[in-house]
């Protein structure tokens, strides 16, 4: 790795011998300890050799420490703790601390894949640009002293306490205590999420054990800590029952195929779970089934069914997967609405074959991603979109654009769809009639909520989902 400006300027003014052999000693300085260690672990050195990740292990400036099914914790020089998930890959570029006559402290830290917890050291107290971490789509700067950060499929990064900028070549969002940055690439400007990076607690001297770190205020003093838990799923406020625009897709058994955003009128139970809904304007709709993926907050709702029935047309027959967004024409909001949203709440995102059978059912609240809204009139509007899908082990990129349809609904006109893996390699496409592979509705207060289904094809079925907004 090549060395930052500040200690080449200083070498170049030693003589060659003393500015090798100062080189050399950096490149090998110590920069902090392995404290605990679980599973199968290692450490790369610059040079290429490896080494076990062991308890009591120590860390040079051009390590890469590697999980794979194993969990570390990192002692660094400058006080800072890191608890390592499994899969994980952390790079140590630089690592100084001042006093040790060696220029300016630096901490520069890669995350190339997996998770982490940290509480940050001394090491940008006074100079917050002389800390960083960078993963492959974005940099995260510190504000602040904890948080938490993931590389998988983008990268997400959720405060404790104090706050971060999440920064790439799209721009930079700062994050506060409690809130959940994310960018699903390097061209994508970061927004706030509802979903946090999905990391567990290392465990030391007993199962369960909460990660026990040290924390340093702005003044230099520390003290015990634990870390929190991960926010809990958001809790279900039941909407009312009623009519309301219905944005639906629909699989059933031996391949049957419905979507669209359609208007009608839907019953939720106490639970909030969507039981029955009737099109308004023929015999078509859905019974006999209650959500097993499902969520409300009072003005939106959202879910997956995965049995019951549907008389939709062209979906006629059991249902193996069925997603939903629920809206209130009582909740419609007045025009203009000129707003950007940000996601925090899905269901599972599914794949489903030709013959209506589900292959891959990924994990709620997972889907994250940003919505613009441009409705300045009952009359015209339009909406921009990007949504980072996780499913089948690899994550899927949806950006595009859509139309205003039926007031204050949207239909998809123009998408582009990638994935990380290889379930787009033959090129995936929208599969929702009329609405590309996005289309959805716009509810509450100055609209205050938004919410969608994406449906689209894959090598390996289709893919589908919802998602909402605030």
């Amino acid at each position: 790795m090549s060395a930052s400006p500040t200690p080449v300027r200083f070498i170049r003014r030693l003589p060659a011998a003393l500015a090798i052999l100062l080189a050399a000693a950096s490149a090998h300085a110590t920069v902090g300890t392995v404290e605990f260690a679980s599973g199968d672990a290692s450490v790369r050195a610059a040079n290429g050799d490896r080494r076990g990740a062991v308890r009591g292990a120590v860390l040079n400036a051009g390590d890469t420490v590697e999980t794979a099914l194993g969990r570390l914790q990192l002692r660094m020089a400058d006080g800072a703790f890191i608890a390592l998930q499994p899969q994980s890959l952390l790079r140590i570029d630089e690592y100084v601390v001042a006093g040790q006559g060696a220029g300016e402290e630096r901490g520069l830290l890669g995350l190339l894949r997996g998770g982490l917890r940290t509480i940050t050291g001394s090491i940008g107290r006074v100079n917050r640009s002389a800390y960083r971490l960078t993963t492959p789509t974005a940099t995260v700067g510190i504000r602040g002293t904890e948080f938490a950060a993931s590389a998988d499929g983008g990268t997400r990064v959720s405060v404790t306490e104090g706050a971060v900028a999440l920064c790439n070549d799209g721009g930079c969002v700062d994050i506060a205590a409690g809130q959940t940055g994310f960018t699903p690439d390097r061209q994508a400007r970061p927004t706030l999420v509802f979903q946090a990076p999905r990391t567990q607690n290392a465990t030391g001297a007993s199962p369960g054990a909460a990660l026990v770190a040290e924390r340093r205020n702005d003044s230099g003093q520390s003290s015990a800590i634990v870390t929190p838990a991960a926010p809990a799923a958001p809790v279900v406020i039941p909407l009312a029952n009623g009519a309301g625009q219905f944005p639906i897709i629909v699989h059933t058994n031996g391949g049957g195929f419905a979507a669209g955003v359609i208007g009608g009128t839907q019953t939720f139970n106490a639970a909030g779970a969507l039981t029955t809904y009737t099109d308004c304007c023929g015999p078509q709709g859905l019974s006999g089934g209650v959500s097993t993926d499902f969520g409300a907050d009072g003005i939106i709702a959202w879910g997956r069914w995965s049995a019951g029935n549907s008389t939709f047309s062209g979906a006629v027959g059991a249902v193996t997967s069925a997603l939903y967004i629920g809206s209130l024409s009582a909740n419609a909001p007045a025009m203009p609405v000129v707003r950007a949203y940000a996601a925090f709440a899905s269901t599972a995102p599914t794949i489903v074959n030709a013959a209506g059978t589900v292959v891959a059912v990924g994990a709620s609240n997972t889907v994250t991603g940003s919505l613009s809204v441009n409705f300045p009139s009952v009359a015209s509007g339009t909406v921009s979109y990007n949504l980072s899908i996780p499913v089948a082990n690899q994550t899927f990129t949806v950006n595009g654009s859509a139309v205003q349809f039926s007031t204050t609904a949207f239909l998809g006109s123009s998408s582009t769809i990638t994935s990380s893996g290889g379930l787009c390699g033959g090129g995936c496409v929208g599969t929702i009639p009329f609405g590309d592979a996005f289309s959805g509705v716009i509810t509450g207060s100055g609209g205050s909520r938004a919410g969608g289904v994406y449906g689209f094809t894959s090598s390996a079925g289709k893919v589908s989902g919802s998602v909402v907004f605030r």
